[in-house]
């Protein structure tokens, strides 16, 4: 699943490729991940609209188009972007197709079909869902308030980091990076975490995904930022992999274990349980 070092390496990829591109036609093949409106909705209001600006909210992809039209994408679990300079075979896993007036044209894919797109304007689509909730990045989270929130609550400290609501972007795999660093064990109740240990963990999570987004993000299984190209990231991880079977700090087994369901890395010599 992209986190936010792949979601941001996406967006400035988007940005090299197809800013100030007008849409001449949205081509929609499975209308399952267009929420909220009918398909022809969607392409009405897009058609003729040109792209003038792609940033990011946590995880999700925010497109801002001409007379007040923002489009949100939200990759989830297998949602990829693929651009062509002139029409090209559609993919099997083909969901929609933006053609531009250069005949360019810009391909969403999804073979889970988890994404999600929604239509809002400049106004309102960070005051409604799914934007509204969404919480700040790591690197401008206020980490007292942080921990305001965390001390009431007993559940795993790697359930409530990768609560969107409290801290948006990071994920199952830079929450367990995190944790290592940190030499937290991720079952740890979060209202047993001190603030200096959470202030550790949010400055482990940041340097971690900064060097992820300049490595071109994490592949693990099938993510790629645009047209096939897949980051460096897992070269460098210290935990999370199933290849990891030693802790690279004190040597000893690595164990996988499930949190809240998540697949879960950690070493239990170097992360104690509190």
């Amino acid at each position: 699943m992209p986190e936010l070092p792949e979601v941001k390496v996406v967006v400035l990829a988007l940005n090299k490729y197809i800013i100030n591109k007008k849409i001449k036609n949205l081509i929609i093949y499975k209308s399952k991940l267009f929420k909220e409106l009918e398909p022809n909705e969607f392409i009405d209001k897009l058609k003729n609209k040109t792209i003038k600006e792609i940033t990011n909210r946590g995880k999700h992809i925010i497109i801002k188009l001409s007379d007040n039209i923002v489009l949100l994408s939200h990759l989830r679990m297998e949602g990829k972007y693929r651009f062509f300079d002139k029409p090209s075979a559609n993919n099997p896993h083909i969901i929609a197709k933006f053609v531009f007036d250069d005949n360019s044209e810009l391909q969403y894919l999804d073979s889970r079909m988890f994404g999600t797109f929604h239509l809002r304007n400049w106004n309102n689509y960070d005051k409604i869902l799914p934007i509204s909730k969404i919480a700040n990045e790591p690197s401008k989270i206020n980490v007292e308030l942080l921990f305001n929130e965390l001390k009431k609550s007993s559940s795993p400290i790697k359930t409530k980091l990768l609560d969107q609501e409290l801290v948006s972007g990071i994920g199952n795999i830079y929450v367990d990076e995190a944790l290592f660093k940190a030499k937290i064990h991720p079952s740890t109740p979060a209202k047993s975490i001190s603030i200096d240990e959470l202030t550790n963990i949010i400055n482990f999570v940041n340097t971690i995904m900064e060097d992820s987004f300049k490595k071109g993000g994490t592949t693990l299984f099938s993510y790629e930022s645009l047209n096939r190209q897949i980051g460096a990231y897992q070269n460098f991880l210290q935990i999370h992999s199933d290849n990891i079977t030693s802790c690279k700090v004190c040597g000893n087994k690595t164990r996988k274990i499930k949190v809240n369901n998540r697949g879960t890395y950690f070493c239990p010599f170097c992360q104690k349980l509190k």
